[in-house]
């Protein structure tokens, strides 16, 4: 890379961790938190560690979360660890302004401590990764290994985060299907600095397997970064880059567990986004990379000449949802989108694009109906409506008995022309059963494969919108996102 360029991204990189890296005193409010957590824990006679980018310096300005876990003996029995988590955990959380539970594995506690938002869940405290009771159980193992090597690497760990929220793939939640915190992490201390991850991931390719290990220490070497002192787990393995597998566009072995994939909710589109925007920022290197100005959302006048001129039509699926978790919801959500589109696609429907989302609606106002969440499946067609006229192929001549039951199915039949033989087999022109996609998806959209929760409030009641009945159905955010 010419020196020109590198003294650029320098400058660009300074610029960017002016701006989000926590100044000292913000360390301190954060720790300060984190301490009195911890007491109130330690009152309850269980250690409590912290853990997450807090615990390893790697979190970005203005994010205060914390994760505090609540380390219980392995003698406990899973109800147990529940039981008594929740009441330590809840405990705690009395002092806090608010909180409520939540679930992941097992339930736990979000609180909020005046700004800072604050995990306590509870965990068993084994010994080794070997012991294992639950994956909650192997976060401590995480934090260890990371703490262990992570030291003079932490700003290019928030380079890489920041790089990767501006480009819309930062986060492991399956309603991004991104980058976690601790995927960052394994891949600044594989490839040894921001810059080592971007010329790296210019040149992936989907199915890449990465094993961090032995090679980390001579990563950091060659970064100027002093090797890390241990691993915080039970054995390394050796690092390497190969072929993975097909259906994974990326593998990255998890350092303490061998069968686990730590970039298992990726998805291929997003890999491929933060590629582009690697072989981008390195092409012609921008701070725009890293932040940008929010355009403002569309107005209706906007989205209505976007629809008119791209001479589509647009439907739009629309059921209410009770309050639920994400990481439940959405992969219910793109199951329930790919079964719809199958569905059109089996009736003839050319389908351009589409986007699912759940959007909390306000009480009246521009681009929301009152109500509560509700999910809304958008699709574009190349034309919603398709002629009568279909023409249904039958089997070959040569095979006598299905070719006489299919002349003798449509004798009696209404159809637009008489059984002919075409490229050497039956064909007749049949009248389409659903000419229209709205009418197809108000019949049959229950037939498709939603998923259970899906299910159950879709058969309570859905809408199909077609064209402009979307624009006030539809929140302008997601609307401004899909058109963009």
């Amino acid at each position: 890379m010419q020196n020109n360029i590198r003294n650029n991204i320098r400058k660009i990189h300074a610029t960017v961790l002016a701006k989000i890296k926590p100044t000292p005193e913000e360390r301190e409010k954060l720790a300060e938190l984190a301490r009195k957590i911890e007491g109130y824990i330690v009152e309850e006679g269980v250690p409590c560690e912290m853990v997450g980018s807090a615990a390893r310096k790697t979190w970005i300005s203005g994010e205060h979360d914390l994760d505090m876990f609540i380390m219980l003996p392995t003698t406990l029995s899973r109800e147990e660890l529940e039981v008594e988590g929740l009441r330590i955990a809840k405990s705690v959380a009395d002092r806090a302004n608010s909180f409520e539970m939540r679930y992941a594995e097992h339930p736990y506690i979000h609180a909020r401590f005046g700004e800072y938002r604050v995990d306590l869940v509870p965990c068993y405290r084994v010994n080794s990764v070997r012991e294992l009771k639950s994956a909650v159980d192997r976060t401590p193992f995480h934090n260890q290994y990371v703490l262990s090597r992570i030291r003079g690497l932490e700003d290019s760990v928030l380079l890489l985060k920041q790089f990767m929220k501006r480009s819309g793939v930062y986060g492991s939640e399956l309603r991004v299907r991104g980058f976690s915190g601790f995927l960052c992490e394994l891949l600044v201390l594989r490839y040894g600095s921001f810059l080592g991850v971007l010329e790296a991931a210019s040149d992936w390719q989907e199915g890449l397997l990465i094993k961090p290990g032995a090679s980390t220490d001579a990563s950091r070497r060659a970064a100027g970064v002093g090797a890390g002192t241990g691993t915080g787990t039970d054995a390394d393995v050796d690092a390497e880059i190969a072929p993975g597998n097909p259906w994974e566009p990326l593998c990255v072995i998890d350092p303490t567990d061998p069968n686990r994939n730590v970039a298992a909710a990726l998805s291929l589109d997003q890999f491929y986004t933060f590629v582009d925007a690697a072989r981008g920022f390195l092409a012609e290197p921008s701070i725009g990379y890293f932040f940008a100005e929010p355009k403002p959302r569309m107005t209706e006048h906007e989205i209505l000449a976007a629809i008119a001129e791209r001479g589509t039509d647009l439907l739009a699926v629309v059921f209410g949802i009770p309050d639920m978790v994400e990481d439940i919801v959405y992969p219910q959500l793109y199951k329930m989108e790919q079964s719809v589109l199958t569905l059109l696609k089996e009736h003839g429907f050319a389908v351009h694009r589409s986007s699912v989302g759940v959007q909390v609606q306000s009480a009246g106002g521009e681009g929301g109906a009152e109500g509560g969440d509700n999910v809304v499946l958008l699709i574009e067609l190349m034309s919603g409506s398709l002629p009568p006229l279909m023409k249904h192929d039958g089997p070959p001549v040569y095979m006598r008995k299905h070719a006489e039951r299919f002349k003798m199915k449509f004798e009696d039949e209404e159809t637009f022309s008489g059984v002919y033989i075409e490229n050497g087999r039956y064909v007749v022109d049949v009248y389409r059963k659903y000419a229209s996609a709205k009418h197809l998806l108000e019949s049959k959209l229950l037939s498709c494969a939603l998923g259970k929760q899906m299910y159950e409030c879709a058969s309570l009641g859905y809408t199909v919108l077609e064209g402009e009945e979307v624009v006030y159905a539809a929140d302008f955010e997601f609307l401004s996102r899909f058109f963009r």
